[in-house]
């Protein structure tokens, strides 16, 4: 039953996160403004740290879908997954680029930049078991780097603008998890997968309970917070599933759709605080198992 429902609820998901990006301004460039459109207006900064921030996601969906294509696991659906990823990691720095961001984030930024590629440049071509442990770091440290620049962002705000990262940060650890997951199945170093797996299903769960206590909340990111903790459940079940391929192929349904979810709320609390920016202020959320 858990597999029917998570594919009844994953059918697309990748092709609903490019829409809903598309909506958010990742993929502007594909709607006919120009580079000199965007350095006239500087994203505000909620947005900017919403931008960045999925870089930190994107990595790790990277990884996880080269993985999955290595291991056979829904291989039409994961070729999807990778392609739709990279786009949004190259029209997201673009736009970026063009954000007006000061001096010292725009060196933050060239680093990112410089990572991704990297990142991207391992992963073109027929997927490689021979690969997997080099893409892998590969994708870490375009997230320690897309990391920097976030954390960067969020420095130049009010507190409150944190819940945008941690929202965001759901993302990548929605991903994080898949990627491990995926990268024990392959035979790759085990302790040390086993315990970034452990360590990022920990880090999912506090910033959920973090996200539900904060004050910022409307009617919608209610809603979602609650679909994200169902999601949960499904996710948690498809990680111990004792059946492999059933187990692979429900990480990866299920890990986009939480992944889908998760952007949804980063989006509202991006809204949120365009509106509330500044008149509220909430407990700060520490992740220092991560070290991210």
């Amino acid at each position: 039953m858990f597999s029917n429902l998570s594919n009844r609820q994953s059918f697309q998901p990748h092709r609903r996160f490019v829409l809903k990006t598309c909506a958010s301004g990742a993929l502007l460039g594909v709607t006919g403004f120009s580079s000199a459109a965007w350095a006239q207006q500087p994203l505000a900064l909620s947005t900017a740290i919403n931008h960045a921030g999925l870089l930190r996601a994107l990595s790790q969906r990277i990884a996880k879908a080269y993985t999955q294509l290595a291991l056979d696991v829904l291989p039409e659906r994961s070729q999807k997954v990778m392609a739709s990823a990279q786009d949004i990691v190259r029209v997201n720095l673009l736009e970026l680029d063009h954000a007006g961001l000061s001096e010292d984030m725009v060196k933050l930024l060239q680093l990112g930049s410089a990572d991704a590629e990297r990142l991207l440049g391992l992963v073109a071509g027929k997927p490689a078991s021979a690969k997997l442990g080099e893409i892998n770091k590969a994708a870490d440290q375009m997230l320690i780097s897309a990391n920097h620049l976030t954390n960067g962002l969020e420095g130049r705000g009010k507190s409150s603008a944190k819940i945008i990262n941690i929202a965001g940060r759901q993302r990548m650890l929605s991903q994080r998890i898949a990627k491990s997951f995926m990268l024990i199945e392959a035979g790759q170093d085990t302790a040390s997968l086993s315990k970034q797996l452990d360590t990022a299903q920990s880090e999912f769960v506090l910033a959920m309970n973090a996200l539900e206590a904060a004050p910022v909340s409307t009617a919608g990111i209610k809603e979602n917070l609650a679909l994200a903790r169902t999601q949960w459940m499904f996710y948690q079940g498809a990680l111990n599933s004792r059946d492999k391929t059933t187990a692979r192929r429900d990480v990866a349904t299920t890990s986009e759709r939480i992944l889908e979810v998760m952007d949804s709320l980063t989006l509202q609390y991006d809204a949120a605080l365009k509106e509330l920016l500044g008149s509220v202020a909430y407990n700060d959320t520490h992740f220092a198992s991560l070290q991210l």
